[in-house]
């Protein structure tokens, strides 16, 4: 277990559930696709409910203390189908924990050149998400200093500071302010809720900033939030 709210009944049984859930909508989504093509209504839509269920999914698969390469599987459909889907309109902390993960399983740049090539043409040129993906693709162009969104001005501070404090910034960035600064998050509180809607709370950009600046991240193992083992998956 790598989440101690729940137990592990409780995550194992909201894993069954997404499964199901995953099982019935690809399969009728990939009918469909094949029918009508991927810009049909129904086939847009099974593509968001896929992307909702495996993001689910991820969280609930790293809190219950499963395996990382089957929770990279995971990941791999949901960037799939996050790529295709991607537009301002989906959330901007969406984007950040889909790219910090892609930065945590080092994926290929090409995995993501879907998603870099719509980010281009929506004009989107955020300075978090130019970092996580420089991180993936060295060649990647687009340096905005500004963030199209305020929600993670704090990191900015983190990722310009090569001094010996990062790692103490990190930390204060976990205990004091990740919680508070994502208030607004549907999924914010959902620990006290009784309807079986806490997935875990993982700061998945955290772990990334500490990859992207080669930390020594022992002090923060034990620090809420941070997804240390995953940081270490691949080194």
């Amino acid at each position: 277990m790598r989440d101690r709210m729940k137990d592990e009944h409780y995550f194992y049984t909201l894993i069954q559930k997404e499964n199901e859930s995953v099982i019935m909508f690809e399969d009728a989504v990939k009918k469909t696709a094949l029918e009508k093509g991927e810009l049909d209504r129904g086939v847009r839509n099974g593509y968001s409910i896929l992307i909702n269920s495996y993001e689910k999914e991820i969280n609930l698969l790293y809190s219950l203390g499963e395996d990382l390469d089957a929770i990279e599987e995971v990941y791999k459909k949901l960037l799939f189908y996050y790529s295709k889907m991607w537009d301002r309109k989906y959330g901007y902390i969406e984007l950040i924990k889909v790219l910090s993960l892609a930065v945590l399983f080092e994926v290929n740049r090409s995995d993501i050149f879907e998603l870099k090539e719509k980010l281009i043409s929506e004009k989107f040129d955020d300075y978090l998400a130019n970092c996580l993906i420089k991180k993936i693709d060295p060649t990647w162009e687009r340096g905005g200093a500004e963030s199209e969104f305020k929600v993670y001005d704090c990191l900015k501070q983190i990722l310009e500071n090569d001094g010996e404090t990062v790692c103490e910034e990190l930390k204060e960035y976990l205990q004091e302010k990740w919680y508070e600064i994502h208030r607004e998050c549907a999924w914010h509180d959902s620990h006290k809720s009784s309807k079986n809607v806490y997935y875990g709370y993982w700061s998945f950009e955290a772990g990334a900033i500490a990859k992207i600046l080669i930390l020594d991240d022992s002090s923060l193992k034990d620090v809420p939030y941070y997804p240390y083992d995953l940081v270490h998956y691949k080194k």
